[in-house]
């Protein structure tokens, strides 16, 4: 619950104290005490609501310094904030703090305003998105973050990275911000994991996608070779066949493996391919309509990569059939 000390209760206009009651309005979050809340359940500003009035806390008095984060107001002398975590803005640690500003990533693409404006603030300007909540790892432990539209991660702002990643922008730019906060590589991935090119193809990260088709056709050329034997294909009828089968064995460790690499990096391949394409565009168009066009058309999805991949694949079977595989014979050979 957030601390409305030193707050003003808009009833009867005595300061909230900490030991107060204290019961907030769902529609805008105006406190009131529990005594003063009104019998009817209306709220004072219930004629505002419509307009989307949000209450905010009234100005931090001296002694009483407010959250840069979440805008509750702390105890004189507090170093970190008593509702989120987050160093305060004279704290050493704290972020807000120009002594301990982190190094820019690259100035050409760096907030200037990052430090000096509050994301809360940030967020709460209407019309702004995205709005993510993560939760940063400091000195004294864990405490919530919240990431507004313009802020940066990697140098580049949220909503750009919003623009251009298209679908489920929300989930990759949570994960972008921890890869940035924690420089750990690993997430887990499970369309990556289970659909291997498919994923990337999907998000047109193409040079992942044709390396990885690639080894999954390779990975499987032995168990075609196979099919073709047990069919008695023409083609492999003076093909030793002796080193077929351990060979499969090899290729399905291989495919594992390679499925496992996927699923572990697969969002951290993306960020690093969204970021370098996100770059090129920063340095190409300045701010407007023209970059967010380019971020929208370059960046997304393609569903098309996908058809044409799957196409592929059902062209290859197809061409099996031709060269004299028997389904009879291999369904008898796996066991189907």
């Amino acid at each position: 619950m957030s601390n409305y000390t030193g707050n003003t209760c808009p009833v009867c206009h005595k300061t909230f104290r900490p030991d107060d009651d204290i019961v907030v309005c769902p529609e805008c979050g105006t406190p009131y005490h529990r005594a003063c809340w009104p019998r009817d359940g209306v709220c004072v500003h219930a004629d505002r609501h419509a307009a989307g009035f949000e209450w905010k806390p009234d100005a931090a008095p001296d002694d009483q310094p407010a959250c840069p984060n979440c805008g509750a107001h702390n105890p004189a002398g507090a170093h970190f904030c008593s509702h989120c975590g987050v160093p305060l803005p004279d704290h050493p640690q704290s972020p807000q703090n120009p002594d301990n500003a982190p190094p820019t990533p690259h100035p050409i693409y760096d907030d200037p305003t990052y430090r000096s404006e509050a994301p809360r603030a940030r967020a709460q300007q209407p019309g702004r998105e995205p709005r993510i909540e993560s939760y940063t790892a400091g000195p004294q432990g864990i405490y919530r973050r919240e990431v507004g539209p313009d802020d940066p991660i990697e140098g580049i702002k949220a909503r750009d990275w919003n623009t251009f990643v298209g679908p489920s922008s929300l989930y990759y730019l949570m994960q972008f911000f921890r890869m940035q906060e924690t420089k750990h590589k690993v997430s887990i991935s499970f369309s990556a994991l289970l659909l291997g090119p498919v994923y990337f193809f999907y998000r047109k990260m193409w040079k992942q996608a044709f390396v990885f088709a690639a080894l999954d056709l390779l990975a499987t050329l032995p168990t075609f070779l196979v099919m073709l034997a047990v069919s008695g294909a023409p083609i492999v009828q003076n093909m030793p066949t002796g080193w077929l089968l351990p060979a499969m064995d090899v290729c399905a460790v291989i495919s594992w493996i390679v499925m496992v690499l996927r699923g572990l990096f697969a969002v951290y391949w993306y960020r690093n391919t969204c970021l370098s394409r996100i770059r090129a565009i920063y340095d190409q168009a300045p701010d407007g309509t023209d970059r967010q066009d380019l971020l929208a058309m370059r960046g997304g999805v393609s569903v098309a990569a996908v058809i044409s991949y799957l196409a592929v694949c059902v062209a290859l079977t197809i061409l099996l059939l031709i060269l004299g595989v028997d389904p009879v014979a291999v369904s008898t050979l796996f066991g189907v």
